[in-house]
């Protein structure tokens, strides 16, 4: 069946019902007599509430890419990242674990960095690992004549943030100029590019645009109060953020810091590092997320990126130690808690955390929520700890000359109570929490996503220079505005604030489709959320290096409970120490043994070798076998070393006279 010449527009994930993440976008163009082209634009993963037992939950890609499980309809030809946040590129990894071939990926550096690094990190073997191009702004990414893709620069809390710009053609007309903002704020960013008016006037002059995908998360925040003479904003630049934690640092001279940032977040991190250098402390990176990020700060410093160094107030034309400013900063990686911990005094600690969502599953709590759950502590004249027990952080401590500058300003659809229960039981050992605030004054860091005068002008920006500007200009019904990201209530505020220009508006959820053609946009609606499907995945290590190395994979209902077991994988790497390989091999046939026993599909476990190819390291070949054929050729081997056994035992006896 021959399918409707235009353009269509999936909502794959991210229209969530009450739940942020997972969000992902199809973008399929057809024309008569030419192929048609598919790209998803992100694929992320969607946190699941605390008391579900998945680590994330992702939606079915089966249908856009090649895997071993379901015929794919059409696979995907490319994938747009806007960023490197979990929820736009937390699928990546378990799809590619799982076997799916990944398409081709366009997106920043940053991004590039970040998602490579995932895969080495979860033991991805290299054949499934996809190939990554940088874009940057002002570029052209051409899929074929009729479909062009141009990416521009966004302001985010993460750096190499990427909104993208697609035209679609028709009989060598337009038929769609597809604006998508991705996550976005339009305030500079210390660390990176980040949105510039000027630069996007220029980028948008010659664009075509019809449709605008605009994020939702927090354009009703307010950003200025109603004094019009002396508006003062709700929501601080990078150098107010950073006063503000200089100041609270000032008053707390004699404690010990630990701020809690959210992983990736490098432009929140540069705050922590100006604050530390303005205050003489020395900082400890203490979350892998933010270690892997400040590799990049690092690799810019050794670039000389000048304005970089001056936003952390390093001078580019003076020699200096980042080793004054981070602990281990050349070799973050083997940075040792307690070796800092014993150099340095309390008035001199700046720590950062993980935990800013006050992360709590069972056998996976962030650090904030193990030391917010230790015993009472107390300190005696010469400085020694009693009290802990064993409960809390098996390193540091809590008590009354500990300060927390909480940054994150709690999200009920991620956070809700836990976050106040959190900040209590702090307090409770003695603590000092503060909170990001409700003004100005007392806030740490702004938040990643644009506020309600940021999205109208940003809005306002697009319709007056974009390429047809004077027709919207004389018919502001020619675009259509369609929220994204966003809960229901989020994603109609914001068309409810963009109607004002007068142009029309959608309101789509997961499943609808949008079609655009000649005849004009019709939105087709898809399943109820009660309907829709989700897959929960499961993330394990079995080698006990921190690595995952086994995926476990559910179909779920919308409430994400499990309906069935689609697969599970496991991969065994091939580590020079042989003996350490039969550990993690006998690990999973014991984890495999125990999932058939409560009911799994053995046919549906699959266990994979991976090995070095001859004369390429940088290669590795696959071997994958499923649970029940190395059970059946454990159970031969063991027959026949029995029957050998056996018979040589006879033998000796015989030999021995016995007989």
């Amino acid at each position: 069946m021959t399918r409707q010449e235009g353009t269509r527009i999936n909502f794959i994930g991210g229209n969530n019902e009450y739940r942020i993440g997972a969000n992902s976008i199809l973008v399929e163009h057809t024309e008569n007599n030419k192929p048609a082209i598919r790209i998803l634009i992100d694929d992320g993963s969607m946190f699941p509430p605390d008391w579900i037992d998945y680590d994330a939950a992702i939606p079915d890609m089966s249908r856009y890419m090649e895997n071993p499980y379901s015929p794919a309809d059409k696979p995907v030809d490319a994938m747009l990242i806007t960023h490197c946040h979990e929820d736009h590129i937390g699928s990546l990894v378990f799809l590619a674990a799982a076997k799916y071939k990944l398409p081709k990926i366009y997106t920043s550096q940053f991004s590039k960095d970040f998602i490579l690094t995932q895969m080495k990190n979860n033991n991805i073997p290299d054949e499934y690992i996809p190939e990554i191009q940088e874009v940057k702004e002002g570029e052209k990414i051409e899929l074929g004549d009729n479909f062009v893709i141009s990416p521009y620069n966004v302001s985010h809390s993460t750096a190499g943030a990427l909104g993208f710009h697609i035209l679609t053609k028709l009989n060598d007309q337009n038929n769609a100029g597809l604006l998508f903002t991705g996550d976005y704020h339009l305030d500079e960013v210390p660390i990176g590019e980040g949105f510039n008016a000027e630069k996007y006037k220029e980028f948008i002059q010659d664009k075509y645009v019809s449709h605008i995908f605009m994020d939702s998360t927090s354009a009703t925040m307010k950003q200025n109060t109603n004094e019009e003479e002396n508006p003062s904003r709700d929501i601080p630049d990078f150098d107010q953020a950073v006063a503000n934690t200089i100041r609270e640092i000032s008053g707390h001279e004699t404690k010990q810091i630990f701020s809690a940032v959210i992983a990736r977040s490098v432009q929140n991190l540069a705050i922590d590092l100006k604050a530390a250098r303005a205050t003489g402390r020395t900082i400890l990176i203490a979350s892998k997320g933010l270690r892997d990020a400040f590799k990049v700060l690092m690799a810019g410093i050794r670039r000389g990126d000048r304005e970089m160094l001056k936003k952390l107030n390093l001078d580019p034309d003076d020699k200096f130690d980042l080793n004054e400013v981070v602990y281990k900063a050349e070799d973050i990686d083997h940075a040792d808690i307690q070796a800092y911990l014993n150099q340095y005094p309390a008035s001199q600690r700046y720590i950062i955390i993980s935990g800013a969502f006050a992360e709590d599953k069972a056998g996976r709590k962030s650090c904030l929520v193990t030391m917010s759950e230790q015993n009472k502590a107390s300190v005696d004249e010469k400085g020694k700890v009693k009290g802990k027990g064993m409960s809390g952080h098996p390193i540091f401590t809590v008590d009354r000359n500990t300060l927390f500058m909480l940054r994150q300003r709690p999200i009920e659809s991620i956070n809700g109570d836990k976050h106040r229960a959190l900040v209590s039981r702090l307090r409770a050992l003695g603590a000092t929490v503060i909170l990001n605030g409700d003004n100005v004054e007392t806030r740490y860091q702004r938040t990643g996503h644009a506020t309600k005068e940021e999205s109208e002008l940003l809005h306002r920006l697009t319709l007056d220079n974009c390429q047809n500007h004077e027709e919207i200009r004389h018919n502001p019904h020619t675009v259509t505005d369609i929220t994204i990201h966003g809960d229901m209530e989020q994603l109609q505020d914001l068309l409810n604030i963009l109607s004002q220009d007068g142009s029309n508006s959608l309101l789509c959820q997961n499943s609808d489709v949008v079609m655009i053609s000649p005849d004009g946009t019709q939105k087709i609606a898809g399943q109820p959320f009660e309907q829709q499907k989700w897959i929960g995945v499961q993330a394990r290590s079995l080698s006990q290096n921190g690595r995952n190395d086994m995926f476990i994979f559910d179909l779920c209902d919308h409430n994400l409970m499990r309906e069935s077991h689609l697969f599970t994988v496991m991969n065994v790497s091939s580590p020079k120490n042989i003996n350490r390989e039969d550990f993690v091999m006998n690990k999973a046939m014991e984890m495999a043994e125990k999932m058939e026993s409560e009911g799994y599909s053995s046919s549906n476990i699959e266990i994979r070798r991976s090995y070095q190819s001859r004369g390429r390291r940088d290669r590795s070949r696959i071997e994958s076998l499923s649970y029940e054929e190395l059970k059946a050729q454990r159970q031969e081997k063991a027959k026949e070393r029995f029957t050998k056994h056996k018979s040589r035992g006879k033998f000796s006896r015989r030999r021995g006279g016995r007989d």
